[in-house]
């Protein structure tokens, strides 16, 4: 489908206007479009899909990003309860509590850190002493240590950052649907995240973490505080 949008983007002109105002749309010559269009699904929908709740384009890939997010970031924020709640017990102090044994998914979210909980860990320097060892692997790297396991885990822990702030910025309504017919469709972000959003998360997951830069975009314009 993507090779064929493409394709037919690459189309010469007509010589048509793009938009041709004195000419009607076909679907003005359907009566109660919205009940043709129920009828239609009736008809056409598998039964697993009917009963599903109809929602826009823009909606659809909001949902879907909001979704893969979410699924991205959770193993990285029990990874952190779990490493804070250690620690804190090493100190004496308090910190949210996390069922060891309980797995990411059965783990209230509001038993979770936030953004700035989890950039606080990284600067007490727990990242690779603590969250690294308790993020989730297949066993084929269980064994690895020292550089080869930063470099495995590494990725993840990004992705994880990425879809925290990609949450973020949807809840703040600074990121907007992209439903990119002919690509990968995903969220349009501000500008000053979309230039500097890779090199402040990669300062973030070094192996001497700074999460300064990621910090100054966080208090930017074009986020808030949650």
């Amino acid at each position: 489908m993507a090779e064929r949008i493409d394709l037919i983007e690459k189309l010469p002109t007509d010589g048509r206007p793009g938009e041709a105002a004195d000419e009607p749309a076909a679907l003005t010559l359907l009566r109660d479009l919205d009940q043709v269009f129920v009828a239609l699904e009736a008809r056409t929908l598998t039964r697993e899909a009917a009963p599903l709740r109809r929602m826009s384009w823009d909606d659809l890939v909001t949902a879907r990003a909001v979704a893969d997010a979410e699924d991205w970031s959770r193993p990285l924020r029990v990874a952190v309860a779990r490493a804070t709640r250690s620690s804190a017990q090493d100190t004496g102090e308090t910190a949210k509590t996390v069922d060891r044994t309980a797995t990411a998914e059965a783990v209230a979210d509001s038993a979770l850190p936030g953004l700035e909980e989890i950039l606080d860990a990284f600067d007490r320097g727990l990242l690779w002493m603590a969250v690294a060892d308790r993020m989730p692997k297949p066993h084929q790297a269980a064994r690895l240590s020292g550089t080869s396991a930063r470099n495995f885990i590494r990725p993840t822990i990004f992705d994880a950052l990425a879809g925290m702030i990609h949450l973020r910025l949807v809840e703040s309504g600074h990121a907007e649907p992209d439903i990119a017919w002919s690509g990968q469709p995903g969220l349009a972000l501000p500008e000053s995240w979309e230039k500097g959003m890779d090199d402040a998360i990669d300062a973030a997951v070094a192996d001497t973490p700074d999460t300064a830069p990621l910090r100054a975009l966080l208090a930017g314009s074009h986020c808030v505080t949650a």
